[in-house]
């Protein structure tokens, strides 16, 4: 990657000799006669050191010097000043300058002053991106949902976070299950270190072992140099293992007993490395049917699966429909830039009764989709343009959405019901909510039976 620099100095010749002379070190460097072509360079051109002559006609040095902190801050100022006006040099350092040369320049002394500036901007933009990974905005309230059965699982989340169990979070594709992983991580005590992310099904299974546990130098004929795996990259944080079900067994046992030691041995090594971290893993396969077809170690299993969150599909969670659909429609009409109110009220209902097989992900995506093609404010059924299987609900509600979804939420509780023989226990486990809430919606709603009948006045069940 080239150093990109501005050279602003009105000496001709030591100018052309210097840029000369950067431009053989492999840098990239423009020149600025005088102070006032330094400023229209600098509101034109990024750069990543800008060197400045004190004395220049135009504009004056520290002129240049402010302008530059203000328009480009993230670049590094070195100061040129003759022998006698050092003090001036270093009041520029105090307004935002880096480092100064005196005239006559050494120029090996200002590659040398180069190469650490750089170097120091280069560690500065690292430590800014590790503390936005460490620190990022990952936590409970990032996860959208006040259903009954999303409560639960944050309240599981909060439980878990204090401790460093291994989690294991299982639920269909796209339900959010790395979500879930980085608030754990977030509100648990490796917060201040890595949270590392590994999808394992997309990792070919001939370089997994490598990728989880590292490798030491010839062990294999790729292997040029040591490289360090996924879990002595996590030490100290957290590792989040997806789709930990499409493991091979291989890696599983080495996995095994990398859990159940705490150390990792490197392919091609024979001293086994210590390490402390927190294991999240990750499915979307049923793992019991796994271990039953001989395809996931049981032993393995239990040691992941200390603390189990399982996430529902969204068709489970159909009242965090229009939260989650708000949350999307203001972050992508930011996101490009355009106004976007919300969504029609057939448009919800559409978007309430849509089968969601790709659940969350596919709503955010229909919702992003509809954003770049709606033509108003907001959104309408054609911009949505969601095809497939409905569940049965009505139809010609009106333009007022608290009615829409009262009437959907009805009938799909008349539905439930129905699926359940009349069971009012296994309607509000199915539901996620509790009893009482069930028998008051039915009161509320006015809801009955394929019989005619209230569902309130008795469970078909006998169950309480």
């Amino acid at each position: 990657m080239k150093i990109r620099i501005l050279l602003a100095d009105d000496e001709q010749a030591f100018r052309e000799t210097l840029t000369s002379f950067l431009r053989e070190e492999g840098m990239d460097v423009q020149e600025a006669a005088d102070g006032t072509a330094a400023i229209r360079a600098i509101d034109t051109t990024q750069y990543d050191i800008i060197i400045l002559d004190i004395q220049m006609p135009g504009a004056d040095g520290i002129t240049v010097l402010r302008h530059a902190a203000n328009s480009q801050p993230r670049a590094r100022i070195i100061m040129i000043t003759a022998y006698g006006t050092v003090e001036m040099a270093v009041e520029a350092i105090k307004l935002g300058g880096c480092d100064y040369v005196t005239k006559p320049v050494i120029f090996d002394d200002i590659l040398l002053k180069i190469r650490q500036q750089f170097q120091y901007q280069r560690l500065q933009e690292e430590n800014l991106e590790l503390r936005q990974e460490l620190h990022g905005d990952f936590s409970v309230d990032n996860i959208i949902g006040s259903s009954a059965v999303m409560q639960s699982v944050f309240e599981t989340i909060h439980k878990v976070a204090r401790a460093r169990s291994n989690v294991l979070i299982t639920g269909e594709s796209g339900t959010g299950k790395e979500l879930v992983a980085r608030a754990i991580h977030a509100l648990g005590p490796t917060v201040g270190h890595r949270f590392v992310a590994v999808n394992c099904s997309a990792i070919p299974e001939g370089l997994l072992e490598s990728e989880l546990f590292g490798h030491r130098k010839g062990s294999f004929t790729s292997a040029t140099q040591d490289k360090k795996g996924y879990f002595e990259t996590a030490n100290g944080g957290t590792l989040f293992l997806d789709e930990i079900g499409y493991m091979p067994p291989n890696c599983q046992v080495k996995l095994l007993r990398a859990v159940e030691d705490r150390r990792i041995t490197p392919i091609g090594s024979t001293e086994a490395i210590q390490v402390s971290l927190r294991l999240i893993t990750a499915t979307n396969k049923v793992l019991a049917n796994e271990i039953k077809r001989g395809r996931f170690r049981e032993d393995l299993y239990y040691r992941i699966n200390v603390v189990g969150i399982h996430l529902p599909p969204l068709s489970q969670r159909r009242e965090d429909i229009p939260q989650l659909v708000d949350h999307f429609v203001r972050k992508y009409s930011a996101e490009l830039g355009k106004v976007c109110r919300g969504v029609t009220a057939e448009s919800m209902n559409a978007l309430m009764s849509h089968e969601w097989k790709g659940n969350v992900r596919e709503l955010q995506n229909v919702i992003e989709r509809a954003i770049i093609f709606a033509e108003e404010d907001l959104i309408t059924l054609p911009d949505i343009g969601i095809i497939g299987q409905r569940i049965a609900g009505p139809t010609g509600n009106g333009d007022n959405l608290y009615t829409a979804m009262r009437i959907y939420e009805r009938e799909h509780i008349r539905h439930v019901l129905e699926k359940h023989n009349g069971s009012k226990a296994e309607t509000a486990r199915a539901l996620g909510i509790g009893l009482s809430s069930l028998y008051r919606k039915v009161d509320e709603l006015d809801i009955k039976t394929a019989n005619g009948s209230r569902s309130s006045s008795g469970d078909s069940s006998g169950e309480d």
